[in-house]
């Protein structure tokens, strides 16, 4: 396809050319490769490391010599979501892109907006010899969205730059300051089974919209797994029964949207019953095509009465937002999202996403899940950490860019925070004296087979990044 209408054709033609390249989370090897071709054909350094972060870099333009470097910053990788009935394999499909209007979406997949957008734009800039810049240096990394990983992995000593825009924010009328941090943990339940030939019900939950488990953890929209848990307590209460089977979620990053459970009952469930009880906890709109199926099936095995007691326990936990900020912007400070959950050989496997702007937080989320575990006689793992950021709103680079910002756009942009993580914590503690911001486009729904993104938003950033280039 070709993306219609817009001011600035080559972002657009960019970011069709890696829509066609696979670049899943751990999969960068081919767009990281492409990156180094780009390089190579428009006859700027760059160098590609073993996590497949990618580093080009173009000289300052006539007279600008003296001025101090820039970088722009932006990750290669993407959430690879799906709706289940789609056929869809990231690991070599390209991603199908479809215009309505100002929006372009995906063919029920991930748009890889987040952060396609920010690669596409770096690279027009880096190609256009018309624009006014000092010495940029574009810093591609990698795996960003299964923890910040390319970016841990970067060694900065190769950068000059001192000040940084990373091109990975989902409003366009912000300019972000800070982030809150994160941690990942995974908690193992051993389970014991009964083999044997079982009459049981499937139930199955679909149709939620899912989200960011950062920027949607505020907006009310249900998580399969915790209303799984909520309609399996109501059955507790009610009749005997034993899990089988239960799986759901794919990202640690993205609110669920599916969930299926197999129990082991010889009572009849009423299905519309459970419809109408999973339907009382909506709260968000986005949310309105829930649905809750219930079919009668036969299973092999059985997990035992105190183990499935305790799966019950998990998929009850608190979740989402914890504690809100005290001081503006009143946002999220600590929020957790159950995001996955796996039924293996002999255990049960459950993921969890935990965010705070405070280290604090992260450690009163992670006790209280290691409290968790000891409690069912599981274990815990905590991994991919990655620190909180933030900078002064009355920095100078923040100060440019709205006025480059509203001179392109004739409005004005606010300095606030996000309840998300991105590299600039990372990257600042790389870089010893860094300014850095986050900036980008109108991007909606991210993490989801929903995701969208306003075309004339982005042709907006990339004339602002333009304009801030020229000027600051």
């Amino acid at each position: 396809m070709y993306i219609q209408r817009v001011k600035n054709e080559r972002p657009f033609e960019y970011f069709e050319i890696i829509s066609r390249i696979p670049r899943a989370s751990g999969n960068e090897g081919e767009i990281a490769n492409y990156l180094l071709s780009f390089a190579d054909k428009h006859n700027l350094y760059a160098i590609k490391d073993e996590a497949n972060n990618v580093l080009i870099v173009k000289n300052a333009t006539q007279g600008r010599e003296n001025e101090p470097s820039i970088m722009l910053q932006a990750h290669t990788d993407m959430v690879a979501e799906k709706n289940k009935e789609t056929i869809h394999d990231f690991s070599k499909d390209p991603i199908e892109l479809i215009q309505e209007g100002n929006i372009l979406r995906a063919n029920n997949t991930t748009l890889g907006a987040d952060d396609g957008f920010g690669v596409a734009i770096m690279l027009s800039i880096l190609e256009d010899e018309s624009i006014s810049h000092p010495k940029i240096e574009c810093l591609f990394t990698s795996s960003e969205e299964i923890g910040l990983v390319g970016a841990s992995k970067f060694d900065y000593s190769q950068l000059t730059a001192k000040r940084m825009v990373n091109l990975d924010s989902a409003e366009e009328n912000s300019v972000i300051i800070g982030c809150c941090g994160g941690i990942r943990t995974e908690l193992t339940l051993p389970v014991k089974r009964e083999k044997g030939v079982f009459n049981g019900y499937k139930i199955t939950i679909g149709g939620l919209c899912g989200g960011h488990s950062g920027e949607d953890i505020d907006k009310n929209r249900l998580n399969a797994h915790i209303l799984m848990g909520k309609i399996l307590s109501k059955l507790k209460s009610e009749i005997a029964f034993n899990i089988s089977y239960i799986s759901g979620g794919d990202k640690d990053n993205a609110i669920p949207r599916e969930c299926e459970c197999v129990i082991i009952a010889d009572k009849e469930i009423d299905g519309g019953e459970i419809n109408d009880y999973a339907r009382s906890f909506l709260k968000a709109s986005e949310d309105n095509e829930l649905c809750v199926k219930i079919e009668k099936t036969t299973t092999s095995q059985r997990i035992l009465d105190d183990d499935t007691d305790k799966i019950i326990k998990v998929l009850l936990v608190d979740n989402g937002v914890l504690e809100y900020r005290k001081a503006a912007p009143i946002l999220p400070r600590l929020s957790r999202n159950l995001a996955r959950i796996r039924t293996n050989e002999n255990n049960i496997s459950i993921g969890f996403s935990s965010r705070c702007y405070e280290e604090s937080g992260l450690k009163e989320s992670v006790e209280f899940l290691n409290s968790l575990a000891n409690e069912i006689g599981g274990d815990t793992y905590h991994h991919e950490k990655y620190p909180g950021w933030q900078s002064p709103a009355s920095s100078p680079l923040v100060t440019s860019w709205q006025g480059a910002y509203e001179k392109v756009s004739g409005e004005k942009t606010e300095a606030t925070l996000i309840h998300a993580g991105l590299e600039c914590g990372i990257i600042s503690a790389g870089i010893k004296d860094l300014e850095a911001i986050s900036v980008g486009c109108n991007v909606h729904d991210l993490h989801t087979p929903q995701e969208t993104m306003e075309i004339k938003s982005m042709d907006k950033i990339y004339d602002t990044v333009v304009e801030f280039l020229k000027n600051i």
